[in-house]
């Protein structure tokens, strides 16, 4: 798995070695990315980092401040390592790892992200993001960001989503045969107690 644009374009990063972290194939990270836009200067939170490479792409192509969250301490290791690889080229990001146990927390530091990615292992997906979208300190935190979730591979497994989907403009899109959920969510004004 290599990051695929930007300044640490080529840069090949290490895979946790374990069946729960499955990184976004390569050909629909690039689709995905390239759809986004620019990241020059903007600050990424991405949940359920796995390897980080969703994070560290977006500081290669740019972004300030990345923040990477992982629970699993042997994972956090191989992000270490790949954030090491990513800055031996020269990338300028303020990257930092957060080890949380839960996603929906207050862990970056008061950065307001522009954008939040989260790909949740498969079988723990929707119910992630149940609680994600209903837990109104993490909607104060992240207020107004661009939500990317990836939706497990599964027959008709879109649907737990959309059907609790409070996202404005909130829509299904797929790259390279991955689904994911984009939208922006709620504005802090519109976020309940």
């Amino acid at each position: 798995m290599q990051i695929i644009s930007g300044q640490a374009r080529g840069v090949t990063l290490a895979v946790p070695p374990t069946m729960a972290v499955r990184p976004t194939a390569g050909r629909s990270r690039k689709a995905l990315f390239d759809s986004l836009g620019r990241f020059v200067g903007a600050t990424v939170v991405d949940l359920f980092s796995g390897s980080g490479a969703v994070g560290l792409e977006a500081a290669s192509r740019g972004a300030a401040t990345v923040v990477l969250v992982e629970s699993d301490r042997r994972h956090c290791r191989v992000i270490e390592r790949n954030i090491q690889a990513v800055r031996k080229t020269g990338v300028v990001a303020d990257i930092r790892l957060a080890e949380a146990p839960a996603p929906a927390i207050r862990f970056w530091g008061g950065a307001v992200p522009d954008v939040v990615f989260a790909d949740p292992p498969y079988e723990e997906s929707a119910e992630h993001w149940r609680r994600l979208v209903h837990d109104n300190a993490f909607l104060r935190v992240a207020a107004g960001a661009l939500l990317v979730w990836e939706i497990p591979d599964a027959p008709g497994a879109s649907g737990a989503f959309l059907a609790d989907n409070p996202l404005a403009e909130g829509r299904l899109r797929r790259f390279g045969g991955t689904g994911f959920l984009i939208g922006y969510l709620p504005e802090a004004a519109d976020v309940q107690g």
